[in-house]
């Protein structure tokens, strides 16, 4: 049978009473998981609400289990930038929902890049920082999310792409990832409390506060004067974040949204991840 009448065909059975149909229905969308969308795209009658949380939900199993097999894939990759990308794309396509594909954030940042180049040309990191997230004629491109500021959605690069919001880590590596499309070395600082970005600008270290407006402050005073300064912060300041630490946060970031949430089986399933991470 085509695909799009065995579609339509699979869609009815998505709530039958019969656990024998509904495995069987599971089974023959996890083959097509990965054209599963362009394929819906194309019926002649798009999904309901319903529809689209029972393919959800019978996709789940198969999602968690593909990514835990492959992520660890993102130390194969040549330099940290690219490391920290593959990462973040797996991560971020997994959060997004079974319609993305890990492939399509490094799509939609290159297309951020060309905007950014095509408005202003070849920026320094200081002009990139207020590219994304000083006010301009009373927009923000991207900004904190100071509202909802545990939410798991933060983690997601496509909710944060698509919605202007972040945490300090999501909106950091955005600000590192773009800058990598410049030529520009952005490195993280696993500062405490508060992920920012580090970067070298007029012969001097500067930290960046991605989430308060992309605010440079030079490294050495906050080393001094930051309220939780200790004899250990300049080292701290001095080495940047690898992409294991950067990406090890985020999983905590997320273990502790979930927490928050009383979503314990998303919560131990990021605690694998991070587990995996901690282990290979």
């Amino acid at each position: 049978m085509p695909v799009l009448p065995r579609l339509s065909h699979l869609i009815k059975l998505l709530d039958d009473e019969s656990e024998v149909v509904r495995q069987a229905v599971t089974q023959e969308l996890t083959v097509m998981r990965r054209e599963l969308p362009q394929h819906i795209e194309a019926l002649d009658t798009p999904l309901s609400a319903e529809e689209e949380r029972l393919v959800s939900q019978l996709l789940e199993p198969a999602r968690r289990t593909e990514l835990e097999d492959t992520w660890m894939r993102w130390r194969w990759m040549d330099g940290p930038d690219a490391q920290l990308e593959e990462g973040l794309s797996q991560l971020s396509a997994f959060l997004n929902g079974w319609k993305s594909q890990s492939t399509d954030l490094t799509k939609r940042l290159d297309a951020l890049a060309e905007e950014a180049f095509a408005e202003k040309g070849r920026m320094d990191a200081h002009e990139l920082a207020q590219w994304l997230f000083a006010p301009h004629g009373g927009v923000t491109r991207f900004r904190g999310n100071s509202k909802d500021y545990y939410a798991p959605c933060n983690s997601n690069l496509f909710w944060v792409l698509d919605t202007g919001l972040g945490n300090p880590i999501s909106l950091c590596c955005l600000y590192r990832l773009l800058g990598h499309r410049f030529g520009l070395a952005i490195e993280g600082c696993n500062f405490p409390g508060h992920f920012l970005s580090r970067v070298s600008h007029r012969e001097e270290t500067w930290l960046v506060d991605c989430f308060n407006r992309g605010r440079f402050m030079l490294a050495g005073d906050v080393a001094r004067h930051h309220p939780a300064a200790n004899p250990g912060m300049e080292d701290l300041i001095r080495e940047p974040a690898t992409a294991e630490a950067t990406l090890l946060r985020i999983l905590r970031n997320l273990d502790d949204a979930y927490e928050r949430l009383g979503q314990m089986p998303e919560r131990q399933f990021m605690r694998r991840l991070a587990v995996k991470l901690m282990e290979e």
